[in-house]
């Protein structure tokens, strides 16, 4: 068993599964103990995936069974083990179980490091929903083992290698060239130098005959893509086939007439045949009887030779009357045969047609009669192979009822296919018109934003106006007040004269006060009614834009909600919302 993880690649291992050495981080250190597994093992979906990883393995690899997702669902003990051998055999080819499988599987998953512990338990009814999902994941690990070896095994292939070659031989290159420049051979380091650029230099050859190829490789498929893009449009084939299938559909119907009334006409040929045959052998009956009484006749008389010769010739010519009926017999008995095989295979080929036509019946929901294009009428076709009469034979009337159904409805979903093209034309109009005005109503959001900018810009330059005439009339009372206490403290003599200046400042002081208020009341009301038409008409666009919005939302869902809408025109009106 001193065998790797690949055939034909030795290992150093000892007794016991071989591991490739290269690689052996990738079965991780030994556990030290059982552990918690922490994948989901009871998530169907984390089973599904398993099991599509572990058939798509065996698949790939030549598994000498059949095996689909419902054997990996609950398998039988006889299937894993022949699966589980299997994909021990591609660690060790030279494993067999030798006895029993319980003692087996658990010994090979911990000699390949398997992190988890594996019961007897567990293998005992494998197939069980409690213990089944455990050594499904088991089995997963090691099918994702064995393709990240192969993987490794292609990384190391000729690229790897010739990588490491370029590596070492440069490696090579400063070992002898240091060598040489430490003992002073001058000429040997010249040596190793050309030695090198010719291998460059080859190798260099060898690089660009490989772009030539992959040039080479990339018009090929260039020109294969281009070949492939003049290729017939298989929605034209496709639509072609389905032309050639009705048609087929109808040929089939007349055919299914056709062998009706053969099947008919066969039935009663074969019933006239039968009752000749009948009568012929009450001939036979008869002759014999009459034979066997002339025999009796002949054995109470007295022969002479002349009667004897008489009755010889009659008895040839009865034997020769005798072999041509069952001449006649056998001839008739063959073409009853031959009319019986046909019958069964014109029967047989009818089977396939009336299978096919539920099979494209139930594709187009016509069966069972509660479908959704039935409409109440039973489109399933049965054929009677024991009918009596042709009435009988099917149990569908295909001229009286199939035929004007389908008719019928094909000329319903025409007409709805009519109209909602019609509805698809006035609601791609509506659709232009809808965004016809909403670019009316952008451009006049922009133009009353652009406004409103330019008139909030005013008033801020209005109210910094104001205010600047404030801060001067301020300054300007403050002057006044001055001159008023400096009027006060002058003499005396000049009171009345300064009362009345005092009387005539203190009165433009309250009429500029006065008039900035007024200013200020009708530019603060100036304001409110800006804001207040602004907030209106902000209020109004919003309010349009939202019903515009809901109009779109209802002709979209009428859209969606529209039965039997064709796929493509679903996506028209999807792109136009």
């Amino acid at each position: 068993m001193a065998v790797g993880l690949v055939v034909d690649r030795p290992s150093n291992a000892g007794p016991g599964v071989g591991i490739d050495p290269r690689r052996s981080s990738a079965f991780g250190s030994k556990p030290s103990g059982p552990k918690q597994d922490p994948r989901p093992l009871t998530s169907k979906d984390y089973q599904a995936s398993c099991i599509r990883t572990v058939i798509s393995y065996l698949s790939t690899h030549n598994f000498p069974a059949a095996v689909s997702p419902k054997t990996l669902a609950s398998p039988t003990g006889k299937d894993f083990a022949t699966i589980v051998t299997f994909l021990f055999q591609q660690v060790d080819p030279t494993f067999r179980i030798q006895g029993k499988v319980e003692d087996e599987v658990p010994v090979f998953f911990k000699r390949l490091n398997y992190p988890f512990q594996i019961s007897k338990s567990a293998l005992f009814a494998v197939g069980s929903p409690h213990s089944w999902p455990g050594v499904l994941a088991a089995l997963t690990w090691l099918v994702e083992l064995l393709n990240y070896t192969e993987r490794a095994d292609d990384s190391s292939g000729p690229a790897f290698e010739r990588e490491n070659k370029v590596e070492q031989d440069f490696l090579d290159y400063l070992a002898a060239g240091y060598g040489a420049f430490m003992s002073g051979n001058d000429e040997r380091c010249e040596a190793l130098d050309s030695e090198l650029a010719a291998k460059f230099t080859a190798r260099e050859g060898d690089l660009d005959a490989r772009c030539e190829r992959l040039k080479k490789s990339n018009a090929d498929a260039a020109a294969e893509l281009e070949r492939l893009r003049a290729l017939p449009d298989p929605v034209v084939a496709a639509q072609a086939a389905r032309e050639e299938q009705l048609l087929d559909g109808q040929k089939f119907e007349q055919l299914i007439q056709n062998l009706q009334g053969l099947k008919q006409t066969l039935t009663r040929k074969l019933s006239e045949k039968k009752a000749d045959l009948s009568a012929r052998q009450d001939q036979i009956a008869g002759a014999v009887a009459e034979v066997e009484g002339l025999r009796q006749r002949v054995a109470g008389q007295t022969v002479n030779k002349a009667d004897l010769n008489r009755m010889i010739m009659e008895r040839h010519k009865q034997q020769e009357m005798l072999d041509s009926e069952k001449a006649k017999c056998a001839d008739m008995e063959c073409k009853v045969h031959e009319q019986e095989v046909q019958m069964v295979r014109t029967l047989t080929g009818l089977d396939a047609t009336v299978e096919r036509y539920n099979k494209l019946a139930h594709r187009l929901k016509l069966v069972p009669a509660s479908s959704k294009r039935a409409d109440g009428t039973n489109y399933e076709l049965r054929v009677y192979r024991d009918a009596g009469s042709q009435a009988e034979f099917a149990n569908l009337d295909l001229k009286g009822v199939v035929k004007p159904g389908l008719e019928r409805l094909c000329e319903a979903y025409r007409t709805r296919a009519s109209e909602l093209a019609q509805d698809l034309i006035s609601l791609r109009e509506a659709r232009v018109a809808r965004a016809e005005r909403n670019a009316e109503k952008q451009e006049e959001n922009a133009a009353l934003e652009a406004e409103i900018s330019r008139l909030e810009a005013q008033l801020q330059a209005a109210k910094d106006a104001h205010e600047d005439k404030c801060r001067r009339l301020v300054a300007q009372a403050e002057g006044i007040k001055a001159q008023v206490d400096e009027f006060r403290s002058a003499a005396s003599n000049r009171s009345e004269h300064m009362e009345e200046r005092l009387a005539r400042a203190q009165a433009a002081y309250e009429q500029a006060k006065r008039d900035s208020e007024a200013e200020l009341s009708r530019l603060e009301a100036d304001l409110k009614a800006a804001m207040a038409l602004l907030v209106g008409h902000r209020e109004a666009l919003a309010g349009a834009v939202g019903r515009a919005a809901a109009a779109v939302r209802a002709v979209k869902a009428e859209l969606l909600a529209a039965p039997g809408l064709p796929q493509h025109h679903m996506q028209v009106q999807q792109a136009a919302a």
